[in-house]
């Protein structure tokens, strides 16, 4: 019989432990879905609003939007509920995240980590839509990444983009081999509403890098 040591043991409560986490964020997740967004704070405007309508259909088409801006994109609140299930599912529980936190910065503040994790939803819309040539598109990391300034539980931030660079991949690039592509470099800059608060500084600036791959 399989006879457990007590790290073994350890490690599998911790284990269920995760577990459990887990689906308490899935079910916050599904709790949250279309119907109850607006509850916290998200809010959609339209695609012509940020990226002016543009569509970008070829590879070559968003090799030239180099250079370009566009946002800012649709604003997102940051409430306690957002900050606590993020703190359970990263198991980051510093008491300065914590509602009722009594802080220098005037009460609890969101993870500096969340602000990042939400590009994702800060940016549907800003750039343009890749349409028909792109079959997928991969996140590979960012060259530069600061929080400048603490979000605050119960704000609301967004983001703008500039296309730094669009570097051609695969038998489009000068010797180049494998599939077409292109490495997208986008200095991505994410403010709050409450801006006056930080002397006009954003909450957090990056350069996301990703790839696409053409189909």
């Amino acid at each position: 019989m399989w006879r457990y040591t007590r790290t073994e043991m350890a490690d599998d409560d911790r284990s269920h432990r995760a577990t459990r986490r887990l689906a308490s964020i899935a079910s916050h997740v599904a709790t949250t879905d279309a119907a109850s967004r607006p509850s916290v704070g998200v809010t959609r405007v339209s695609t012509s609003a940020t990226n002016d309508g543009r569509q970008i259909d070829s590879l070559d088409r968003w090799v030239a939007m180099a250079g370009k801006s566009f946002g800012p994109g649709a604003w997102v609140t940051v409430d306690q509920a957002r900050v606590d299930a993020f703190a359970d599912c990263t198991e980051d529980h510093q008491w300065i995240h914590r509602a009722g936190a009594v802080t220098t910065f005037g009460g609890p503040i969101a993870h500096g980590l969340l602000t990042a994790s939400l590009l994702p939803a800060l940016m549907d819309g800003v750039l343009p839509p890749m349409n028909g040539w792109v079959k997928q598109e991969i996140n590979m990391g960012f060259n530069r990444l600061r929080f400048v300034s603490p979000v605050k539980v119960g704000t609301r931030v967004r983001a703008s983009a500039v296309v730094v660079s669009v570097r051609r991949l695969g038998k489009g690039a000068s010797g180049g081999k494998g599939k077409d592509g292109t490495e997208t470099i986008v200095s991505v800059t994410v403010s709050a509403d409450d801006e006056t608060s930080s002397g006009g500084k954003p909450a957090m600036t990056c350069e996301w890098v990703t790839r696409q791959y053409a189909k």
